[in-house]
């Protein structure tokens, strides 16, 4: 099936649009790496939390070598876990 997966940072206007722009799209689509749209799996490489924080920041790292990205959100359109665009 195909989806679209968001990378998000919390509370941030243009992670905020992008979600929504995809809802009234009636686009279906994940919230980041683990699969759902909680605020707490958005990438945050401020939170209070040590272990949050570091994996953001891998996370961040990642995308950047895979994708050369330099900026959230990140959009990848996926159909059974093949990427057909980013």
């Amino acid at each position: 099936m195909i989806h679209a997966v968001l990378y998000t940072k919390p509370k941030y206007v243009q992670c905020k649009m992008t979600r929504r722009k995809m809802t009234a799209l009636n686009f279906l689509y994940v919230d980041n790496y683990y699969g759902d749209c909680h605020e707490d799996n958005s990438i945050d490489v401020e939170s209070s939390d040590e272990k949050k924080r570091n994996w953001s920041i891998e996370k961040i790292e990642k995308l950047k070598q895979k994708y050369h990205i330099k900026s959230l959100p990140f959009i990848k359109i996926v159909d059974n876990n093949k990427v057909l665009d980013s």
